[in-house]
């Protein structure tokens, strides 16, 4: 009795195991299945399809980057005075812009009043000097002068005449109008403008300071005329030439793009691997620029030689990208693939990359929609 029992037991455990190791089988069977779809000839002329192959083709790809404006020296200008003095005025502040002629800092010293003084004493001599020539010119004329004081009185005149257009450049130099100087109006006080419009970058003045002619007082920046300076990694810097174009844009606002077109190519490493390129900006799209602005970039490159399909070809299917494979006239298979960037409605195939292969192009999506319906009856 119990060796009966034994062998019903034995029985069992065999009839289980196959049992399990039979249920892959029937599931690899279904998925197989589930990827073919085979159509009748008169099933067929239902769907409009057309076939294609791998394609190759240099696809354009976009490389990410940062950067941030930068002026060049040209649009940087030093704001200092000839003659130095006291800063008896000054009321700005980094980021301030301000206007071309604007008055940026009012100046104080002796020396304009010496100045000044100088011209009006030299004009007043160089009025006597006139007379004297033209008085000695008519004696000599009338042989009642001698000709070396006729000369004389010439040399005095040319020489106050020299003075007095020395006098006048200086007086221009500190931003006094000669014609305005009278024995009425002598300042002691002097005027620095903004030779550009722009934004203050740098404040080095106070007010009571002494400034020498050497010493910038501010520093005015011109940041419509920004480069941007974009940091370049240097295994992309083979996809990079002068003349291309690039997008921009703030983390603020990223909808608005900036257009800009690279201008020069740094040819030095960074110590961070990276490449400086500057890039002049065409068209700023009403944003406003500051020194040191910090900025997305877009890049367009074009990548190495890719296996193309048109978009079309691509089918998703529960999250996951296909393309249909004829295998035969009426017989077509379902293969997974990975795709990669996509231009110009071609995207790239990652992989399978089997270049003997024929896919359906157009009509893809009405043999998925087949294939859903015939597992949908199963």
């Amino acid at each position: 009795m119990k060796k009966y029992i034994l062998m019903l037991c034995t029985a069992l455990v065999v009839m289980s195991c196959s049992k399990e190791e039979a249920q892959p089988q029937e599931d690899q069977k279904e998925e197989v299945s589930t990827s073919i779809l085979k159509l009748t000839d008169a099933q067929l002329k239902n769907f409009d399809i057309d076939t294609v192959s791998f394609q190759h083709q240099n696809l354009p790809t976009t490389i990410r980057l940062n950067a941030k404006t930068a002026v060049t020296p040209e649009n940087t200008i030093s704001i200092t005075n000839a003659f130095g003095g006291y800063v008896k005025q000054i009321a700005l502040i980094p980021g301030n812009y301000v206007n071309k002629g604007q008055v940026l800092v009012v100046l104080e010293d002796p020396q304009y009043i010496q100045m000044q003084e100088d011209y009006l004493t030299t004009k007043a001599l160089l009025e006597q000097a006139n007379a004297d020539y033209i008085r000695q010119k008519e004696l000599n004329a009338e042989q009642a002068a001698s000709d070396k004081v006729m000369q004389q009185a010439k040399a005095t005149r040319q020489s106050l005449m020299v003075k007095k257009s020395s006098l006048e450049q200086k007086l221009r130099l500190m931003n006094i109008n000669p014609s305005s100087v009278s024995l009425s109006n002598i300042r002691r006080t002097i005027n620095v403008y903004a030779p550009i419009s722009g934004m203050v970058s740098q404040v080095f003045a106070n007010k009571g300071q002494y400034i020498s002619p050497a010493d910038a007082m501010l520093e005015i920046i011109n940041p419509d005329r920004s480069l941007l300076n974009v940091k370049v990694f240097e295994k992309d810097l083979g996809n990079i030439q002068i003349g291309q174009t690039l997008k921009a844009y703030t983390n603020t606002k990223p909808d608005q793009k900036l257009d800009a077109k690279i201008t020069s190519i740094s040819n030095q490493v960074n110590e961070d691997g990276t490449v400086d390129i500057f890039a002049k900006i065409t068209n700023a799209n009403g944003t406003r620029l500051t020194a040191n602005m910090y900025f997305n970039i877009e890049l367009e490159v074009n990548s190495l030689d890719a296996n193309v399909l048109p978009e079309e070809a691509i089918v998703q299917f529960e999250g996951k990208d296909y393309v249909f494979e004829r295998q035969n006239k009426n017989q077509f298979r379902l293969v997974p693939v990975e795709i990669g960037i996509s231009s110009n409605k071609m995207v790239e195939i990652k992989s399978p990359q089997n270049s003997n292969k024929v896919y359906i192009a157009k009509g893809s999506y009405n043999l998925l929609n087949a294939m859903k319906n015939e597992g949908e009856e199963e």
